[in-house]
């Protein structure tokens, strides 16, 4: 829709905050890419637990892919929403938007938003890791070392951001194309 948007676009176009303008499909592009990556993030999150797996995994490796395929229903669609703030927080950045530029109505509404997505991946990691806490004990009884349980974690949080880095910064320079011109 916004590559659409962006290549037909002869009309003046929508004036949307933050003193952009451009084609009003671009708005509704940029509506459904963000329910795209809230509705792919369970299955990016899980996708990641089963890399972590494969190949040969140790002990740890094979701890934290578990442990994301089992929380990816949890704390995918917050990641999802999370990437796709900031793929529009990095998108108006790349646009050239500042905060004199967007009002200070525009600059607390981001704010709003991006605290939220924050706020809801806080409360589902730690909904996480209270379901995890009795597997947690269990292993600590059974003599796992507190060192191979905090680098699953690490690891864990290492794969959720090695793919959804890259994923919120091209969706972010696809979505300002149609902006740009």
């Amino acid at each position: 829709v916004e590559a659409y948007a962006g290549g037909g676009a002869t009309a003046a176009g929508l004036r949307l905050p933050g003193g952009l303008h451009g084609p009003g499909a671009a708005l509704l592009g940029w509506t459904l890419t963000a329910l795209g990556l809230a509705l792919a993030g369970p299955g990016l999150t899980h996708l990641c637990g089963r890399l972590l797996q494969s190949a040969h995994p140790g002990a740890v490796r094979l701890l934290a892919g578990r442990g994301l395929m089992e929380e990816a229903t949890r704390i995918g669609r917050p990641v999802g929403v999370l990437c796709a703030v900031a793929s529009g927080a990095y998108a108006m950045a790349a646009l050239g938007t500042d905060s004199a530029t967007a009002g200070p109505l525009t600059v607390l509404g981001g704010l709003v938003v991006a605290g939220c997505a924050l706020a809801t991946l806080g409360t589902a990691a730690v909904e996480a890791r209270q379901a995890r806490a009795e597997t947690t004990a269990a292993l600590v009884r059974l003599g796992a070392p507190a060192t191979a349980l905090r680098a699953a974690a690490a690891l864990r949080a290492g794969a959720l951001l090695a793919v959804f880095v890259p994923l919120t910064v091209l969706v972010a320079e696809l979505a300002s194309v149609p902006l740009a011109g």
